[in-house]
């Protein structure tokens, strides 16, 4: 996910002509594109098969087995949120603690599979300045990327305070690092499937 940058000028229609992004385009989506095609190339390096799912609102964004994980089946999400501080952003949502993740050994709406088939969850997550005033090209920057274990950069909190998904923390050198709130996997599952 090295050296990933910015690059779109405007969304472009059938006769050429080029538009400005909105200044409440969804980055995510954009940013989500551009992770999924280097998971391809890596995909590809490693001799992988890349599982997306076929809804927009199913868990996770891409899942990754076969070539040289073996039967591994590794969940990939791709998160974003804006830099509020030098060293703090506004925070990532994890994913839900409810439905699939409170019930892991059952196939459930909103995952591809039951959520213990996966061998581990990955996050990566961009971090971004916004300038909403500037043009397209200019509209996000200084983009730093870290990705990490889901469990590693979680904290006790939610994501935004009034949905059922996980909080990561915001202080972006613990997420570089992957220094959250939980000493282990299995605490971090226990709180949260008892949130």
């Amino acid at each position: 996910m090295r050296n990933i940058d910015w690059e779109f000028t405007g969304v472009l229609d059938k006769s050429g002509n080029i538009y400005p992004i909105p200044a409440n385009i969804q980055v995510q989506a954009l940013f989500e594109y551009l992770a999924v095609e280097r998971l391809k190339i890596l995909a590809k390096k490693l001799g992988c098969k890349i599982i997306r799912p076929e809804t927009t609102r199913e868990y996770p964004d891409v899942a990754m087995t076969g070539g040289k994980l073996g039967n591994q089946l590794i969940a990939i999400d791709v998160k974003t949120a804006r830099r509020v501080a030098p060293n703090k952003i506004s925070g990532f949502t994890l994913g839900s603690y409810a439905g699939y993740f409170r019930n892991p050994d059952k196939k459930m709406p909103g995952c591809i599979v039951p959520y213990n088939q996966f061998t581990s969850h990955w996050i990566v997550g961009f971090i971004y300045d916004w300038d909403e005033n500037a043009d397209s090209l200019h509209m996000v920057s200084n983009i730093e990327v870290i990705v990490q274990e889901k469990w590693k950069i979680a904290s006790h909190s939610t994501g935004t305070g009034t949905t059922s998904a996980i909080g990561s923390i915001k202080d972006i050198d613990k997420l570089k690092k992957g220094i959250g709130e939980f000493e282990s996997e299995e605490e971090f599952l226990d709180y949260w499937r008892n949130k």
